[in-house]
């Protein structure tokens, strides 16, 4: 078979085997390669060849969604196989393995930041947490060892929920007080938090509403 090259816009260059166009890659991978343009070629050198210019590509898609935000594996891998095929699923392990050999990618940090944003952010209950780690990947020794350190205080969340999304909210009224613990029930609080938390707010509420009489 025949390998020849062009160039294409910016460092691209296209490659053809026997006239036929069949991939493109970059300058770099291609004269790191060896070989040239005009190049005699067998199939198996040709598919090593592909496999090297597939995992550039995908190594270097995984560096571009790690610099827009921390990923999990997880979630660098199902991006990878979304973009390249599942068939490229065990090449897109090798790049997982570059990466966490390069400090790219560890889920123990991944988990650290997405849990401390979710806290900051969400407010949400340790169960929360723990769903929402082992949902992006993470194993649950991971998750283990992350919560004892930045595991939230329900009671603390509960009461920043009620001070943010239901600020405006009655908790004195009875049918909008049940669509407060719905929702906290289902963001997995404890009944128990919920109940002595909202009972609380609802005797301070009695007492203001007692004063200004």
């Amino acid at each position: 078979m025949l390998l020849t090259m062009s160039h294409g816009k910016g460092n691209k260059v296209h490659l053809f085997i026997d006239g036929e166009y069949r991939i493109t890659t970059t300058e770099r991978v291609w004269y790191d390669s060896p070989f040239s343009d005009n190049t005699e070629i067998d199939e198996q050198e040709w598919i090593q060849f592909c496999d090297t210019i597939n995992f550039e590509k995908m190594y270097e898609r995984a560096l571009g969604l790690l610099e827009l935000r921390d990923h999990s594996q997880r979630e660098i891998l199902n991006k990878l196989v979304t973009k390249f095929g599942m068939d490229k699923k065990e090449q897109a392990r090798l790049v997982l393995d570059k990466l966490a050999e390069n400090g790219l990618l560890d889920d123990e940090h991944f988990a650290r930041v997405y849990a401390e944003e979710l806290i900051r952010k969400k407010h949400v209950s340790p169960r929360g947490l723990r769903a929402a780690l082992s949902a992006k990947g993470v194993e649950r020794s991971i998750i283990d060892i992350v919560l004892e350190d930045v595991s939230p205080d329900p009671v603390e969340q509960i009461n920043a929920l009620l001070d943010t999304k239901f600020r405006n909210v009655n908790l004195l009224d009875e049918k909008e007080c049940d669509k407060v613990i719905t929702f906290l029930y289902r963001q997995r609080f404890v009944l128990n938090d919920i109940k002595t938390v909202i009972g609380e707010r609802q005797k301070q509420l009695r007492i203001d509403l007692l004063e200004k009489m």
